[in-house]
C-alpha cells in the first residue's frame, strides 16, 4: 500500500511514563509514515489528576489528532463508552492500526482488541506480532532481567518491517522550544533567588504508594548535597506532590516547587537545566530521560528488572532482589515497601557525590573554627 494520505491509528494506553516510553516506537512510526494523517488513541480517567497523553505530545510532531477514552468502574457507563468509541473510530475511516499495547497485555485481551478495531472498520494491523512474554517470579531465585518496554514496543514494530534503532539507542524527541523557555523563565521571576547555584531535580513522588522511597530518605540525601556542594533542589511532580514538595523545602531551607506549578512540557523545560535528578520510577523519572537528564532512580521490586528503565544509558539504578519482587502491587500493606527501604541512603548520597564531582561542582570548603 502507498503509505500517502493513509489514515493510521496509534493505540497507546497508560499514564504519563507510559506514553514517553512509547516515543521511539511513535517516532519510528511517524519516520515510516511521513504522509500519513496519525492520530493518537488514549485512555483517560476522569476526575483522577492525571495528565493527558495530548499534554505532551501536542508539540512533538508525532500526531495530527488526539483521540481519548474515559475508563469507567461502572459497567453500564463502559459499554456505553466502548459502543461510542466504536461509532467515532468507524466515522474516522482508519485503514490501519499501530498496536502499541503494553507487553503485559494478556492473549484473551490482544484478540478482544483486534476484534473491536475490526469492527470499527480496520482492515491492517501492526504491533501484534512477537509480544514478550515476561518472566515471572520462581521462589529461591532472583527474576530474570527483560528488555525495556520501549525496546519491546520496538521489537513489535520491526517483526511487521518497520526500521527501528537498535536495542538500547531509542530516544524520545519532545521539540521543546521557547514558549517552554517563557513558561519557565515567567515562573521563576516570581520566586526567590537561586544565586546561581546548580540545579538538582528532585521527583519525591508517585501515584503509586508501593514505588515510593521514604520522605525522610529524600531529605536527608538533599540536605547532605546542600551541606556539600551548595547546590539547590528543585522538586517536580504533579499537584498532588505540591505538600511532599513543600515540606522537603522547608527541612532543607531552600529549593523551588514545580511540582503542579509548571505544565507538563514547561516541567520538562525546567528539568533540562538541571545536572540530574534523584526520583523514584515514576513519570518525573521518564520525563527527566526524555529530555537527557540523567537519573538516580529509585526502583520498587514490584515488576521484572529492566521492564521500566528510562531511555538513555547513563542512569545509575537502585532496586532490591527480594523475595517478594514481581508482586504487581500498587500498595504494599504486608511488608511496608520493604525492597525501597532496604536502598539505603548512604549508598543515594555517594553515588549522588559521583555524578556531582564528574560534573567538576566543587565540594563546599569546611568552614574554619
Amino acid at each position: 500500500m502507498s503509505h500517502k494520505k493513509r489514515r493510521i491509528l496509534v493505540f497507546r494506553i497508560g499514564q504519563l511514563g507510559d506514553t514517553i516510553i512509547a516515543l521511539p516506537a511513535m517516532r519510528a512510526i511517524r519516520s515510516h509514515f511521513p504522509s500519513a494523517h496519525l492520530t493518537l488513541l488514549s485512555d483517560c480517567h476522569p476526575g483522577e489528576p492525571y495528565v493527558l497523553a495530548s499534554d505532551l505530545l501536542c508539540e512533538a510532531g508525532l500526531f495530527n489528532e488526539f483521540l481519548s477514552y474515559p475508563i469507567h468502574t461502572n459497567r453500564v457507563s463502559r459499554l456505553w463508552s466502548m459502543a461510542f468509541l466504536l461509532a467515532l473510530i468507524r466515522s474516522k475511516r482508519f485503514d490501519t492500526l499501530v498496536y502499541l499495547a503494553p507487553t503485559a497485555r494478556s492473549k484473551h485481551q490482544i484478540n478482544r482488541d483486534r476484534k473491536f478495531f475490526r469492527l470499527a472498520g480496520i482492515k491492517h494491523f501492526i504491533g501484534m506480532k512477537r509480544f514478550a512474554v515476561l518472566p515471572e517470579k520462581i521462589p529461591g531465585k532472583p527474576m530474570v532481567r527483560v528488555k525495556s518496554e520501549a525496546d519491546l514496543l520496538l521489537a513489535r514494530l520491526e517483526a511487521d518491517d518497520i526500521p527501528v534503532p537498535a536495542p538500547g539507542e531509542a530516544r524520545a524527541e519532545l521539540r521543546l522550544g521557547t514558549a517552554e523557555e517563557m513558561e519557565v523563565a515567567c515562573w521563576l521571576d516570581q520566586l526567590p533567588s537561586d544565586d546561581g547555584r546548580p540545579w538538582i531535580g528532585v521527583g519525591p513522588g508517585s501515584k503509586m504508594p508501593a514505588k515510593r522511597w521514604p520522605e525522610d530518605r529524600f531529605r536527608e540525601v538533599v540536605r547532605e548535597l546542600i551541606e556539600e556542594f551548595e547546590i539547590w533542589p528543585v522538586v517536580f511532580g504533579g499537584a498532588g506532590d505540591a505538600p511532599l514538595g513543600r515540606r522537603l523545602i522547608s527541612g532543607w531551607g531552600r529549593g523551588f516547587n514545580a511540582a503542579g506549578a509548571l505544565s507538563l512540557r514547561g516541567s520538562a523545560a525546567a528539568l533540562q537545566r538541571c545536572l540530574f535528578l534523584l526520583t523514584n520510577d515514576t513519570g518525573t523519572m521518564h520525563l527527566g530521560a526524555a529530555v537527557g537528564v540523567q537519573c538516580v532512580a529509585l526502583f520498587s521490586s514490584r515488576a521484572a528488572p529492566g521492564l521500566w528503565n528510562p531511555l538513555g544509558a547513563n542512569h545509575i539504578l537502585f532496586r532490591s532482589d527480594i523475595e517478594c519482587e514481581g508482586c504487581g502491587l500498587t500498595e504494599c500493606l504486608q511488608y511496608h515497601n520493604e525492597c525501597l527501604r532496604r536502598i539505603s541512603a548512604a549508598d543515594v548520597l555517594e553515588t549522588c557525590r559521583e555524578i556531582l564531582s564528574l560534573r567538576n561542582v566543587g565540594a563546599r570548603e569546611p568552614e574554619m573554627l
